[in-house]
């Protein structure tokens, strides 16, 4: 049942065009257009994962360290402060023209940013 399952999922009539088989793009040596295999991911999917992990490795070990020695502190971005009158704007158009953005901008009195 298996592989009447498989065979109906990997039907030429689905997956390739008219007058090719399975076996015209088989990868082989006596064929005029090397076509990729999926052999050709043996190394690169485990370099990738050892690279990876090696990056890991520098930042937490090498970079990190160096970057607190010249005073780098590690802090994360502050969040924006709640604002109720931005948030009812918000859900009330997600699309906010120039001319609302502005009055908008001086209900809560950010004008003095622009400028």
């Amino acid at each position: 049942m298996l592989r009447s399952l498989l065979d109906k999922f990997w039907d030429e009539e689905i997956w390739l065009p008219p007058n090719t088989t399975w076996d015209d793009i088989a990868p082989g040596p006596d064929k005029a257009v090397l076509y990729n295999d999926h052999r050709y991911l043996l190394y690169p999917i485990p370099m990738a994962i050892v690279l990876i992990g090696l990056r890991h490795l520098l930042e937490k070990y090498w970079f990190a360290p160096f970057g607190k020695s010249l005073g780098i502190k590690n802090t994360r971005p502050k969040k924006a402060p709640n604002n109720p009158k931005l948030e009812a704007a918000y859900q009330a158009s997600s699309k906010i023209r120039h001319k609302q953005f502005y009055l908008i901008m001086d209900e809560v009195n950010v004008a003095h940013f622009i400028e």
